[in-house]
């Protein structure tokens, strides 16, 4: 019986060499705890297009440390890609071998009735593969759904959730979340795993997750060590100090001072960095209820003449004057 580990985004670090070991340390102890026999990775193994060297190789030392024992499939995320011409070009296929795949384009495994699907600027080769899939295989890919913005939260994606028909396990999207769905009379599921640790504020207070598949079944176990973006407000550090100095994790912490504040409380703080921001002190929608009773100030032909003349453009102070008076007597 073949034991799977699956794993999301690892976005190893380009430049924070902390942060860097960190991770590796991280998918090493994974690995350990599972002892899989085959690793599948969903995307974004790299955090950039074009990774440093030092990057490069952090990945090779987890590469080479996965193959010793297990196989291992890697598939090409946006951010593994050398660029957007959806052409399959990565760094990761320097680490291609005799036990490592490294997924560029759609690829269905015949043996493991396994189809990967890395990530593709063009929906259309996405949603393609998701229908010319048969219909018992497992789909792993690095891509969204529409209903499931990405992991900055400012984009939905276009394909629809009924261009599923197989059950699916995605990268790509890094928090957890689970959705069922019927075809072929039968219940599937959408598992969107997410990453193994946060990789940023905005992630803060997330769980973190690796699957195991074995029997045609994938467990869930949470990940409790590894890099950790983690925030609090000023006031709460002190009751808080043995979860921030958890010697389990890699901590950035972010410090947040309420209006007012000056003074923060480093005392007693062990992390590999601290980032200290200001409240909101105003609502961003409402900031003010004013409203003045009369003309506090008003624009006249003196001043609009006077900014005209110091105008840094090209067109002549006349074509200006031209305008400004279309506009001024315009309905």
């Amino acid at each position: 019986m073949v034991r799977t580990l699956i794993l999301g985004d690892i976005h190893i670090s380009n430049k924070d060499e902390t942060l860097r070991q960190a991770q590796i340390d991280c998918v090493v102890k994974i690995f350990k705890e599972v002892k899989p026999d085959e690793v599948i990775q969903l995307g974004d193994f790299l955090d950039f297009r074009k990774p440093s060297p030092e990057a490069l190789l952090a990945a090779k030392s987890i590469i080479d440390f996965w193959k010793e024992k297990a196989t291992v499939v890697i598939l090409r995320g946006n951010h593994c890609a050398s660029t957007k011409a959806d052409d399959g070009v990565t760094a990761l296929s320097v680490f291609e071998g005799a036990k490592v795949k490294i997924v560029t384009h759609t690829w269905f495994d015949y043996k493991t009735k396994m189809a990967f699907i890395p990530h593709y600027e063009n929906e259309k080769i996405i949603t393609d593969a998701l229908r010319e899939c048969p219909k018992d295989y497992t789909v792993f890919g690095h891509f969204g759904y529409y209903g499931c913005l990405n992991s900055v939260g400012d984009f939905d994606f276009n394909i629809k959730p009924d261009s599923f028909r197989n059950n699916t396990v995605l990268g790509h999207i890094h928090r957890y979340n689970e959705r069922d769905f019927e075809c072929y009379g039968e219940e599937k599921k959408i598992l969107i795993l997410g990453t193994p640790y946060t990789t940023n504020f905005g992630e803060s207070g997330k769980q973190n997750y690796y699957g195991v598949l074995e029997d045609g079944k994938i467990e869930l176990h949470e990940v409790t060590h590894g890099p950790r973006h983690l925030t609090i407000s000023n006031k709460d550090v002190s009751s808080n100090l043995e979860m921030i100095n958890d010697d389990n994790y890699c901590t950035y912490l972010r410090v947040f001072l309420d209006p007012g504040e000056a003074q923060v409380n480093f005392e007693g703080i062990k992390a590999h960095s601290i980032d200290v921001k200001y409240s909101q002190a105003f609502d961003e929608e409402v900031i003010s209820n004013y409203t003045p009773s009369r003309n506090l100030f008003k624009l006249n032909d003196i001043i609009i003449e006077d900014y005209l003349e110091s105008a840094n453009s090209s067109i002549s102070k006349e074509k200006l004057l031209t305008g400004y008076n279309l506009l001024k007597y315009e309905d």
